[in-house]
């Protein structure tokens, strides 16, 4: 077993023992979420730099990791692998750590160009398109309020938030069961 395998094989013989209800931190911090891919890089082979470019040579090296070809290699990306964490908390983090709406960049675009997500074997912000070393068959990751990607938060959002509103204020007025659901779709839209 090469060190890789090692290392790979001791991440998943992990064990979750909690969850948290904040945001992982590399969604939110571009210094820690830069450490983590570049060490992502560097021991799993995260890439390519540029997914619309063609790279022989980091396309024969994955197929070469997996015994396949390269047209099969170039079917195995983070967006279709298992750890590729695309769920609605996610995709909220995400868009609150790019923080910059209506000035430098729009999140919703910076999410859809680069079909974001979060790779939850090696902890940031992930580009679907991308692969690496470590790709596990079955994702991505999502729940049923994940958006639909691509995610639109421009004009829709003001549009979706001023229907939220609406739709609290009303079950505000109702039982106390739809107060609480009027609770958890307030704390929803907060994390917008």
């Amino acid at each position: 077993m090469n060190h890789q395998e090692r290392k790979a094989e001791a991440m998943l013989n992990g064990r979750v023992t909690s969850m948290t209800k904040s945001c992982p931190l590399a969604t939110t911090d571009v210094h820690e979420n830069i450490k983590n891919r570049n060490w992502t890089i560097d021991e799993f082979g995260y890439g390519p730099m540029n997914p619309g470019v063609e790279d022989k040579e980091f396309w024969q090296a994955k197929a070469d990791i997996f015994n396949t070809s390269v047209e099969i290699a170039k079917t195995a990306r983070c967006g279709n692998c298992a750890a590729f964490d695309q769920t609605w908390k996610i995709m909220c983090c995400i868009g609150k750590g790019i923080n910059e709406r209506d000035t430098v960049a729009d999140p919703a675009q910076v999410i859809m160009n680069g079909n974001l997500g979060y790779c939850q074997l090696f902890k940031f912000k992930c580009a679907g398109d991308r692969t690496c070393d470590a790709w596990v068959h079955g994702g991505p990751i999502r729940d049923e309020n994940s958006p639909d990607l691509p995610v639109d938060t421009g004009e829709d959002a003001d549009e979706m938030s001023n229907e939220m509103d609406s739709v609290i204020d009303e079950l505000h007025g109702a039982s106390s069961k739809h107060k609480k659901q009027a609770e958890r779709l307030t704390r929803l839209k907060g994390m917008m």
